[in-house]
């Protein structure tokens, strides 16, 4: 996103403000306590991570290299670690928890976890996992990592999400009227049916419990079948998650020795244009029509799985 406006950047430090606060009374605890924020933070690194040394927990951490070892040489002068040259580079010293630096971070760690466990009490299950979700989003977002992402069979009332999902993309991005809701609902009791048969499937990416993607590929008949509902939220673009969906979807399609998979679109989407392209699908008809209120261009993708000639 290019020339961000000032709100927006505004914003985004109100919210650091307030995190970093939310942070302070988190670790009040750890403050309390003998030790820093960021000596706990040694402390943990020590001992969650393979044959740590000053340098990789430096990498980690971003501290001082000089507040960072005086960190180290106060932590091995009170018995909290104890040092072992590092066997793949003599230079380097490899730093290990003593049984009294455990016990340490064991107590910090159960005082942390005590002090979040109390701000959290007032909140709702729903508001909860609504945070954590929330975290997960801006993690993801922000590394272009889909974080606890799974791709899925749908499951028994989820179409519903799926649908409400699809009217929400195609009202706000195509400026479609709420008729075009009935021909989804129209075309997910096709879809179920055909599900009955073993002939039909879709997937969802799961997002810790929530619906944040979707494809669907639908029987047209012994030969043909119609992929359909590829959705991902904005937030979850950009992750190879619409690859994984079509994955899924061609797979069950060959599993299922369909000759011919086809695809109807819009030209306004152009990154799903680009995707059809790179599985091998090639636009084959166009129309244009008034339908969903307003004049629209449809346009239909093919591609040939198998080709079995007049069999």
């Amino acid at each position: 996103m290019k020339n961000v406006p000032e709100q927006i950047t505004r914003q985004i430090r109100d919210f650091n403000r307030f995190y970093i606060g939310f942070i302070g009374a988190v670790n009040k605890s750890v403050q309390n306590s003998p030790f820093s924020l960021a000596e706990a933070r040694v402390l943990y690194e020590i001992k969650h991570n393979e044959a740590p040394t000053a340098s990789s927990i430096n990498v980690q951490l971003d501290l001082d290299p000089g507040y960072l070892s005086r960190i180290i040489r106060r932590f091995e002068q009170e018995k909290h670690l104890e040092k072992e040259r590092s066997p793949s580079d003599g230079r380097a010293f490899v730093l290990r928890l003593t049984a009294q630096g455990e016990r340490i971070l064991t107590a910090l760690e159960k005082a942390a976890d005590k002090s979040t466990a109390e701000l959290l009490a007032p909140l709702t299950k729903s508001d909860v996992y609504g945070l954590l979700r929330s975290m997960d989003t801006i993690r993801s977002i922000l590394t272009a990592d889909p974080q606890s992402t799974e791709v899925r069979p749908v499951n028994p009332g989820e179409l519903g999400i799926v649908v409400s999902q699809s009217m929400d993309f195609y009202m706000n991005e195509m400026g479609l009227d709420q008729s075009f809701e009935l021909f989804l609902f129209e075309r997910m009791s096709r879809f179920m049916k055909n599900k009955e048969r073993e002939r039909s499937e879709g997937w969802v990416v799961d997002h810790n419990g929530s619906i944040v993607g979707s494809i669907f590929v639908d029987r047209e008949d012994s030969k043909s079948a119609k992929i359909a509902g590829l959705l991902l939220q904005p937030e979850f673009r950009k992750m190879g998650l619409a690859r994984k969906l079509m994955d899924k979807a061609l797979a069950f399609c060959r599993e299922n020795l369909y000759q011919r998979v086809y695809i109807m679109s819009f030209p306004e989407l152009r990154d799903a244009r680009r995707l059809y392209e790179y599985y091998g699908f090639s636009p084959t008809e166009e129309e244009t029509k008034n339908a969903w209120g307003k004049e629209i261009t449809l346009e239909r993708w093919d591609c040939i799985l198998h080709d079995y000639g007049d069999e």
